[in-house]
């Protein structure tokens, strides 16, 4: 059962693995939007699974993230939490941020709370520019990338979490390389740029130099690359790949412990049967130019949809494998309802 998401590689790998769509709610699986209300968390059994947790937000707004990551902060140090750069929360941290504003000789990125595919985000050259009517945060901007061919770019690194208590999360190796379309500046006359600072492809795919990827084997063609690969192109430049992937790794364990016990509660409360959820986690990841790992943000529904075969061969078989993981069986509808009626 796949609800209010465009998601044509979810429907089809469904169909591969012998299942067919259904609108009723004795299904196997539900695949749908974040928007879910609690009575179907409650009459779920253990054999039928749904791809959210309640309480995801947690990790997913940027608010929210942030808050978390501070309190994580405080109670283990700064020093073993310093992959998220300083942010503020608008308007309630205004003054706090003005003060850093004129203290700090840095560059500012201001995004909408709960906002997705780079609307709304923009470089601050001034500070009339801050929105003040609607919740925001901004962030200290990350002004040294790891540049590719003088391109900024980040890491979509998948995360199917199976379990908050206790934490299952799994790592998927495989994953999307985005690049922006012109080559990276921070000088002043180039900051209102999206295409030299914003890596989303929803924003790049309509620039007119935008290089789609149109062959699977050549997954280093184009603006969008497979993360293997980035790896490959890494070691021949001699970047350390092992090292710049023990701190993705590292970065992603903490942000997940951050919203465990909040997201484990919440589940405990809402849902009748707590192994029917999963999370399939989108983490845009910014690697510096001294292989230091930076959170850009966690995708609570990251795109299932598939505009070139690069996408199409990671996502399906990403797909698979978290459904083989979450345990999605083949049961007749008679035993899904038996099992909801127990």
């Amino acid at each position: 059962r796949v609800e209010h998401n465009d998601a044509p590689v979810v429907r089809e790998t469904l169909r591969a693995s012998g299942l067919q769509p259904t609108h009723d709610r004795d299904s196997v699986i539900q695949w749908s939007s974040p928007h879910i209300k609690e009575q179907l968390y409650q009459e779920l059994s253990e054999l039928q699974r749904i791809n959210h947790f309640p309480g995801s937000t947690e990790l997913t707004r940027k608010d929210r993230l942030w808050a978390n990551f501070l309190d994580m902060a405080d109670a283990f140090g700064e020093e073993d939490f310093d992959f998220m750069p300083s942010t503020y929360i608008l308007p309630d941290e205004v003054d706090e941020f003005l003060e850093a504003y004129e203290r700090e000789e840095a560059i500012w990125i201001v995004k909408p709370h709960a906002s997705s595919r780079g609307r709304g985000i923009f470089l601050l050259q001034d500070v009339k520019d801050l929105p003040m009517e609607e919740q925001s945060v901004v962030c200290r901007y990350v002004d040294n990338p790891l540049l590719i061919q003088s391109l900024k770019f980040d890491l979509r690194v998948y995360v199917l979490v199976t379990g908050y208590d206790p934490l299952r999360a799994y790592i998927y190796r495989e994953g999307l390389v985005r690049f922006a379309s012109m080559p990276y500046s921070n000088e002043e006359k180039h900051l209102r740029d999206a295409y030299r600072h914003l890596t989303n492809y929803s924003i790049n795919k309509n620039a007119s130099n935008f290089v789609e990827n149109t062959k699977v084997v050549a997954d280093n063609v184009g603006h969008k690359w497979s993360l293997s690969a980035l790896n490959n192109h890494l070691r021949v430049v001699e970047v350390d790949v092992d090292l710049m992937w023990a701190r993705i790794m590292d970065l992603i364990v903490k942000t997940l412990l951050s919203v465990a016990p909040s997201v484990a509660a919440r589940t405990r409360e809402t849902v009748g049967c707590v192994s029917s959820c999963f999370e399939l986690y989108g983490f845009d990841v910014m690697v510096d130019d001294c292989l230091k790992p930076w959170l850009v943000e966690v995708n609570l529904s990251p795109s299932m949809q598939a505009e070139s075969p690069l996408d199409w061969t990671i996502k399906s078989a990403l797909l698979s494998d978290a459904l083989n993981l979450v345990g999605v069986c083949r049961a007749d509808r008679h035993a899904v309802v038996a099992s909801r009626s127990r």
